[in-house]
């Protein structure tokens, strides 16, 4: 096998092919095609009900917004005031907005250690808000009753 050489050889087909067996396949092929679609179109027409379609209507013309620059300057204005402006931020007169600028003035006034008392105790960044007015009150309460005129609460004992 090893010697031996393979030959191929190339046969061409007949041109003979025949026109009319060509024309009549597809022949039949447009024809089958028509029937399908008549016969699916004749099955539509009869389970389909048909309806009228919708009188056509006009869309309305759109709307422009002229005052959206009005707007703008309105939001605007609303948040600069209460960004400048001092008010109570709870109803039971507690705690209080400070204006943006004073409150950025107090922080750096303190340095350093503004932000020290949230961080150094947990429990007074956790505390309610009313509990700075109750701590005033009772260093209030504490004042007065160590005020000249008053009894004086000490804390030594009588001597025996």
């Amino acid at each position: 096998m090893s010697g031996e050489e393979h030959h191929i050889q190339y046969v061409p087909e007949s041109p003979n092919v025949g026109m009319a067996f060509v024309g009549w396949s597809a022949f039949g092929s447009l024809l089958l095609l028509a029937l399908a679609i008549g016969g699916l179109s004749g099955i539509y027409r009869d389970v389909v009900p048909s309806r009228p379609l919708p009188a056509p209507q006009a869309f309305p013309q759109p709307r422009v917004d002229t005052g959206e620059s009005e707007e703008l300057r309105r939001i605007t204005n609303a948040q600069n005031n209460k960004l400048e402006a001092w008010r109570w931020a709870d109803s039971q007169h507690s705690m209080v907005e400070v204006p943006i600028e004073r409150a950025m003035q107090l922080l750096a006034q303190k340095g350093a250690d503004a932000y020290e008392p949230l961080l150094s105790s947990p429990q007074a960044a956790l505390s309610p808000p009313t509990a700075a007015a109750e701590r005033a009150a009772i260093r209030q309460k504490g004042a007065s009753a160590a005020a000249p005129g008053a009894p004086s609460q000490s804390s030594e004992q009588p001597r025996r």
